[in-house]
């Protein structure tokens, strides 16, 4: 093998396949990614065997092959390169890389130890969606997602298609973050289905995809691929069913207050300094219905008390909340005007911007 690539690109394909490279002691070959030119295509492809990337570049391909490179040393070189022109050459059981004053040579490891990447099965029907889009959802929804061990199945982004809507949502236990694309956001030859996307594919598909260009989703049994113009990444899904979280979302509040957001976040960050160990902050309804005070104390610190002006309708409410998972979701409502659903201190309370119609925020009390 031979080839001929600019140091740009080169750059550009290892950060994308850095995402994969695994550290399996007892597999060390995962440390290396795969370069393989083939029919005038060059791809470079890392596993870490829960996710696999690919990233196909441009480049000269003077002769054919395969070799598996080392990431650390290789990005180590080619990040400190000068020269824009780099030569990267497979000779007997080496690896030559060459630039106009550069020469080094690094031990190559046989391809065929490197892991078979898998294949969707289902590759004739798929989503499309715009890559902004993409990363906005996941986004929004990694904020309430978290890794269980002891509830793996919640470990994730569920993702499911049913009724023309494409929805996504993350769950922690303690607060739940749903996003939905209607007809326009996207478009489908799939039929209806719903799966859980493994938290660390998500993370790495909302870093990897740049731009507006428009991501094709395919998805079988057991895995799911995302890919882009020059991308892709595959993983295998999670195994067991997400709960019903429907059942949790509110269908109604006795009380709804409906404040400015950009006011109602610095209040909680400036009130949670005074929260303590526990996290907590108070909420409640002040002077028949025309402000939100926001409170907390700590018997080591002192106390903290912020009156916000707000229009409030239905019964008077106090509600204990985790400071963190209220400013979470405050940053991810777009509007400038917030929502804020109540009904009591042990009951889930939603928070949605007050013209959004495709996502919703809920999070429960700290019961008191």
């Amino acid at each position: 093998m031979k080839l001929i690539i600019l140091r740009t690109n080169l750059l550009e394909a290892l950060g994308s396949v850095e995402r994969a490279v695994g550290e399996n002691l007892n597999l060390p070959i995962l440390k290396n990614f795969l370069v393989r030119a083939l029919k005038g295509r060059i791809v470079f492809i890392s596993t870490n065997l829960e996710i696999a990337v690919e990233c196909e570049m441009s480049g000269k391909i003077i002769e054919d092959g395969e070799v598996t490179i080392p990431f650390s040393i290789f990005h180590s070189v080619v990040r400190n390169l000068a020269a824009e022109r780099i030569t990267l050459e497979k000779e007997k059981d080496k690896i030559l890389i060459s630039s106009d004053n550069y020469e080094g040579i690094i031990q190559d490891e046989d391809p065929k130890e490197f892991p078979i990447i898998p294949h969707i099965s289902n590759t004739g029907q798929c989503i499309k969606i715009k890559s902004d889009d993409l990363r906005e959802i996941f986004k929004n929804v990694l904020v309430s997602v978290q890794y269980s061990t002891l509830r793996p199945e919640i470990s994730g982004v569920f993702m499911s298609q049913s009724n023309n809507l494409l929805t996504f949502a993350g769950t922690d236990s303690f607060r739940l973050t749903e996003v939905w694309l209607g007809v326009g956001g996207y478009t489908s030859t799939l039929e209806d289905f719903s799966l859980t996307i493994p938290l660390r594919t998500a993370q790495e598909v909302a870093k990897m995809f740049s731009g507006s260009e428009e991501i094709s989703i395919f998805a079988d049994s057991n895995q799911i691929l995302f890919a882009g113009d020059h991308e892709k990444i595959i993983s295998r899904i999670i195994d067991g069913a997400f709960p019903d979280y429907q059942n949790i979302i509110p269908k109604d509040f006795k009380t709804e207050v409906v404040v400015q957001r950009e006011e109602f976040l610095s209040a909680v960050r400036l009130v949670s300094a005074f929260s303590g160990k526990a996290s907590d902050i108070r909420l409640k309804s002040g002077d028949n219905g025309k402000f939100l005070e926001i409170f907390s104390s700590d018997a080591a610190l002192g106390e903290s008390r912020y009156k916000i002006p707000a229009k409030i309708t239905g019964d008077d409410f106090m509600v204990i909340f985790n400071w963190r998972y209220l400013i979470d979701g405050l940053k991810i409502c777009r509007d400038d005007e917030v929502v804020f659903g109540v009904n009591s201190s042990d009951k889930p309370a939603e928070l949605r911007g007050s013209r959004e119609q495709n996502l919703l925020y809920v999070v429960m009390p700290i019961r008191g």
